[in-house]
């Protein structure tokens, strides 16, 4: 008799409506997961180009983790899916973390952390130089920054919208040269304009500081010297506290494919997800979402009983 009971209440259970509407909020909550995941947390990019060839083919179809605690896990050699300035994005790998130091070789070669290895097809670095990536609570000072890290501060001067206008100078040594000497010089076939000097980046900078010290006596190197101004007042804008992380990233086809080499760090903001590359990884990156979903809606269950 027991036995029985229990099936007719089984199955009055089963056919009761509020059976049905657990059924259907199971539904809800299924697709709902389902969606959720799909447009916060994970998201199917598909490779247009072949700049992180041989890891991505062109066409490659890849899968990001958007989440935060995604971003928040980023380490040195992962992939990413990034943001440039101009609202385009890109996926390239993680070279270094904020706050780490990189030197760049003139024969290709990269160190981090005391570690050493070649990147072939590296020409952006026609001389050898010192990086430290910047991260939150960093102050730059503007005069102790190098060419190439002044060229990156200047993008974090943009970031953070503060307007400014540069002054150019010539020195060789401790003595200030006429800017007007530039103008003698040429990039390629072309004759420099004085107008556009303050923003050429360093790379050209550099060629004409070589061309004014074949022109000039003596042996003491040329310097092209630049001051930052805040627009809104003229004061020096000697130094720039950092507000985010950043990071270095670099592509694998690194011929004529653009990376941190010249676009500069790029902030923790710029990130739009990582690169999980199995399905496993993708379940597991997924879980902590699934959980506080889930718990959210333990929680209304909950106080609907309750009341």
């Amino acid at each position: 008799m027991a036995t029985l009971r229990h099936i007719v209440s089984k199955n009055q259970l089963r056919n009761s409506k509020r059976f049905v509407l657990f059924l259907a909020f199971l539904l809800v909550l299924f697709f709902g997961a389902a969606i959720g995941l799909r447009f916060y947390v994970f998201e199917p990019l598909r490779m247009n180009d072949s700049t992180m060839f041989p890891k991505f083919k062109e066409k490659d179809i890849l899968w990001v983790c958007k989440y935060h605690e995604c971003i928040d896990k980023i380490k040195s050699g992962d992939y990413v899916w990034a943001q440039m300035r101009n609202k385009e994005s890109l996926v390239r790998r993680v070279l270094a973390m904020p706050g780490e130091k990189i030197k760049f070789y003139d024969n290709g070669k990269v160190r981090i952390k005391n570690k050493s290895k070649m990147l072939s097809g590296e020409d952006v670095f026609i001389e050898s130089r010192k990086i430290r990536v910047p991260q939150k609570g960093d102050t730059l000072y503007m005069n102790k920054l190098n060419d190439v890290e002044q060229d990156y501060a200047i993008n974090i001067l943009v970031e953070q919208g503060v307007p400014f206008y540069i002054k150019t100078s010539l020195w060789q040594g401790d003595r200030e040269l006429p800017i007007d000497m530039l103008g003698a010089s040429k990039l390629g076939n072309r004759q420099v304009s004085l107008q556009e000097v303050d923003l050429l980046p360093w790379q050209d900078r550099h060629l004409l500081e070589l061309q004014v010290f074949q022109r000039e006596v003596g042996n003491t190197p040329i310097k092209i010297k630049r001051d930052f101004f805040n627009k809104v007042d003229s004061t020096q804008i000697e130094k720039i506290p950092v507000e985010d992380d950043y990071y270095f990233l670099i592509s694998e086809n690194l011929k004529h494919s653009p990376d941190s080499r010249e676009l500069g760090y790029f902030s923790k903001a710029q990130l739009q997800g990582r690169f999980v590359d199995s399905p496993n990884r993708l379940l597991k990156e997924g879980k902590a979402y699934l959980k506080k979903i889930y718990g959210f809606f333990k929680d209304v269950i909950d106080l609907s009983n309750a009341n």
